[in-house]
């Protein structure tokens, strides 16, 4: 009896022991985690801005000096226009460009005397090649720049003979007869210019200020003619007066 009372004790004591040794949390096991990786330095993109190059003759000064008028950097289309004709003296376009950008830039003695070399320079390259109508178109607009505008029509007419001249050809026709008070013909010239494009503003302003100029010239001949005639007739009226009141030497 005394045996299984001492079993029966050392069963439940070893059941408690695995009953508390069961209870007890798991030990962790501390895994060592892979630090993260820097973040790799953004790369810039690449500048997609060109410098443009340098130009490396007359041309590309002049495209250049061009570009800059376009934008409204007169000073530097200036400079771009000089350095042209510094490679080539006789750039007849760059004498043109740099006397419409010193007109703008409100210089007018530099101006007058560009325009008067890119007479000089077209009426020479007309003479090398007289059928050239662009050279001719050319031409005709450096004499209107420098206020020959004579010249500048009958220059366009030559160039009007060699090819099919466009609304803006007609236009400049049109201004070159304004500035000669030739309105009747400046108004031809610009109904041209709009009957090859119905579009052209200007040509359309042009015509309206042209028509009325027309009719303000008119009505200036008109009155001037009826002077003219009042004159007249007054002249003959005193001369037939003094005829009647001078005495006759052959009557006795």
């Amino acid at each position: 009896m005394r045996f299984l009372i001492v079993l029966a004790a050392l069963t439940y004591l070893g059941l408690a022991a695995c009953s508390s040794q069961s209870s007890e949390p798991p030990a962790t096991t501390n895994v060592p985690v892979a630090a993260a990786s820097p973040a790799a330095p953004a790369q810039s993109a690449p500048n997609s801005a060109t410098v443009a190059p340098t130009p490396q003759d007359a041309a590309g000064f002049v495209a250049l000096g061009n570009e800059l008028y376009k934008e409204d950097q007169d000073e530097a289309a200036v400079a771009a226009y000089q350095q042209a004709l510094q490679l080539d003296p006789a750039y007849a376009e760059a004498y043109l460009k740099l006397g419409l950008t010193y007109s703008v830039l409100d210089k007018r003695d530099e101006s007058e005397a560009a325009y008067e070399k890119a007479v000089k320079a077209f009426e020479q390259l007309a003479k090398k090649d007289p059928k050239n109508p662009d050279a001719l178109l050319l031409l005709a607009e450096a004499y209107s720049k420098a206020r020959e505008y004579q010249k500048a029509i009958e220059t366009y007419r030559r160039a009007n003979r060699l090819i099919d001249p466009d609304s803006y050809t007609h236009y400049d026709m049109g201004m070159a007869y304004n500035r000669l008070a030739r309105y009747q013909e400046a108004v031809k010239s610009f109904e041209k210019a709009l009957e090859l494009d119905p579009d052209d503003f200007r040509s359309q302003e042009a015509l309206d200020r042209a028509k009325q100029d027309n009719k303000r010239q008119k009505a200036s001949v008109e009155a001037e003619k009826k002077k003219l005639a009042s004159k007249l007739r007054a002249a003959n009226t005193n001369a037939n007066a003094n005829s009647n009141t001078t005495p006759n030497s052959n009557i006795p």
